[in-house]
């Protein structure tokens, strides 16, 4: 039996996303790009109010919504984001054991959102970033 079309669709726009992202961000492989992007989602995730999570969440696609809001739940504290380069340490913090993140990852991803999401989804994502994240959405 074959997958239904949705689940090969939002199987294949990932893989679009990774293929994209590793060519912004001059990675070698999908294998890096998808991890990265996927670190930089969870470390945003970790760094909002629930409604914030879940308004982001639900302009991304199935694939990376599930992504998004894998292992997370109500009873947290986001954890708050001071600056650019101490969000992208924990970024780095969640791949370090596999991957080196070129240092523009987290503009990076911002800039695959907003060309693939389209500009009221990706408005969506703007308007909920922290303050500090703000230099790295593309304008």
């Amino acid at each position: 039996m074959g997958h239904p079309v949705d689940v090969e669709r939002a199987t294949q726009m990932h893989i679009e996303w990774c293929v994209d992202l590793a060519r912004r961000a001059g990675l070698a492989t999908t294998h890096q790009a998808g991890p990265q992007m996927r670190a930089v989602m969870l470390e945003l995730r970790d760094s909002l109010e629930p409604n914030a999570v879940l308004a982001i969440a639900n302009v991304l696609p199935a694939l990376e919504r599930g992504i998004f809001l894998e292992g997370w739940s109500l009873d947290y504290t986001p954890r708050q984001v001071l600056d650019v380069p101490s969000f992208f340490a924990r970024v780095y913090g969640r791949v370090r054991d596999h991957h080196a993140p070129p240092p523009t990852i987290i503009c990076d991803v911002f800039s695959l959102w907003r060309s693939k999401l389209g500009s009221a989804k990706a408005q969506v994502i703007r308007d909920h970033l922290p303050a500090a994240l703000a230099p790295c959405w593309p304008d």
